[in-house]
């Protein structure tokens, strides 16, 4: 039953007048009904009371604003989504559609509210499609328990360097210190300003492996990161941001867990570093606490893609271990400027699942001049449109290369809500979120009201 809401005469005007109820609402004109307040105070007395979490005055207000407007969105949205805070997901599904239906699914805040009430009604369905792609990763992972020869084959290790003169040494120094010998060295400048260039090329006279040097102007990370990769025929593939650092196992480590298992690529944990090379304090660093938590949380997910594709779990471009084979098929890095790096992973799913190594293998550095620190709206933006083309792909009815690929394909609904529990349901184009609502009809509950 939906709860009424009760004002004293002499208390404050629930329709937000200002005025007291006996002098608004509830004032009598010769014995009629109480004057009807407007719809656009009901509204605002509505979304006061929801804001205080008084849900039930809430709700009573909204209803006299739908018995006024049968078809307000706003009032059917709002509704919808006080229906889903009392656990009535029926209700809630049926309202935000008609909400969206009345707007042309236009409204990215009814998208997103409409996802959450997706996931909750559909995670505890347990389908056919769940039961296969489930059993198909544990032999995927039982295959790859056990190691096999892979011949020592060379890794290229590509160094995209930008105004990096402080840091670049440090991180060429890494890969000459590489207990894994087959190596070779590409490092590509990218228009640097500062002293990176004659750094670089007093730190390679010292290399112990062949290399190559490339100078030319300024065209961005994912050109850079490309260019330096079509120099080599090298089999594997490590890039190392000029910032950053390997250990010493990294590469001997990602061959054996790559090459190793006949995986296509990997990644592993990574020790957060500063200025001075030291490792940072994780309570004390909230960008670095906030980092390991998302990577320590892998294990909850149904697979390491699925933690792929909730986060950048990887971190960065240089953590990233891959095949020749792969980056090929992917078609390389895209010009994102923030979220490369994320970008080629989440279109490697579709082709391999990837290796993660729980020893950190790679040295990350945060400084103040990271790339993702420059602004907060642009690496926004970058990502929004990544996703909104990741899912454009994987919640269609396609099947990729890989049967384990996080898609609509291989896991059905279970995919579905592992996206849209996180709210990235306004993400999505409407067509396909509308055909997504539909494919299965909203719980039972009991009629509105």
């Amino acid at each position: 039953m939906t709860s009424m809401l009760t004002v004293g005469r002499n208390e404050q005007c629930p329709c937000g007048s200002g005025k007291r109820y006996k002098d608004c609402c509830g004032r009598l004109r010769s014995g009629a009904a109480p004057a009807q307040p407007d719809v656009a105070s009901l509204m605002n007395a509505a979304l006061v009371a929801q804001q205080a979490r008084r849900l039930d005055d809430a709700e009573s207000l909204y209803r006299r604003a739908l018995a006024a407007e049968p078809d307000l969105p706003d009032a059917l949205h709002m509704l919808g989504v006080i229906r889903y805070d009392k656990g009535d997901d029926a209700q809630a599904w049926t309202l935000i559609v008609r909400a969206l239906d009345l707007t042309d699914w236009r409204y990215p805040s009814y998208r997103h509210n409409l996802g959450l009430v997706l996931a909750r009604a559909w995670r505890s369905i347990d389908e056919p499609t769940v039961t296969i792609a489930r059993r198909r990763y544990r032999e995927l992972s039982a295959s790859r328990s056990s190691r096999a020869p892979h011949g020592n084959p060379r890794v290229a290790v590509v160094v995209p360097s930008f105004n990096h003169a402080r840091f670049i040494e440090q991180a060429l120094k890494s890969v000459f210190e590489q207990t894994y010998r087959n190596i070779e060295l590409v490092v590509v400048d990218d228009g640097s300003t500062d002293a990176s260039v004659a750094t670089i090329e007093r730190a390679l006279r010292r290399s112990p492996f062949p290399h190559r040097f490339i100078v030319r102007g300024n065209r961005g990370a994912p050109a850079t990161i490309n260019e330096g990769i079509a120099t080599t025929d090298a089999p594997f593939i490590n890039v190392l941001n000029s910032d950053d650092a390997f250990d010493r196992e990294r590469i001997a480590t990602m061959i054996d867990a790559v090459a190793g298992t006949r995986a296509q690529w990997g990644f592993s944990r990574a020790t957060f570093i500063d200025d001075d090379g030291a490792a940072v304090d994780l309570l004390h660093n909230r960008r670095a606490y906030t980092l390991t938590c998302l990577v320590d949380g892998m294990p909850l997910e149904e697979t390491v893609g699925f933690a792929v594709v909730k986060n950048n779990v990887a971190l960065t471009s240089g953590n990233l271990f891959f095949a020749r084979a792969l980056f090929d098929a992917v078609g390389g890095f895209r010009d994102f400027r923030y979220t490369h790096d994320w970008d080629f992973a989440l279109q490697a799913l579709a082709h391999a699942e990837p290796v993660f190594v729980a020893d950190s293998t790679y040295r990350y550095r945060l400084h103040a001049s990271n790339t993702i620190t420059e602004s907060s709206e642009a690496p926004r933006l970058d990502a929004y449109r990544m996703t909104a083309d990741f899912l454009r792909r994987a919640l269609s009815p396609a099947a990729p290369a890989s049967p384990v690929a996080p898609c609509l394909a291989n896991w059905g609904q279970r995919f579905a809500v592992a996206v849209l529990s996180t709210g990235m349901a306004d993400v999505i184009d409407p067509a396909t979120l509308r055909a997504l609502a539909a494919s299965r009809p909203p719980p039972q509950s009991e009629s509105l009201q």
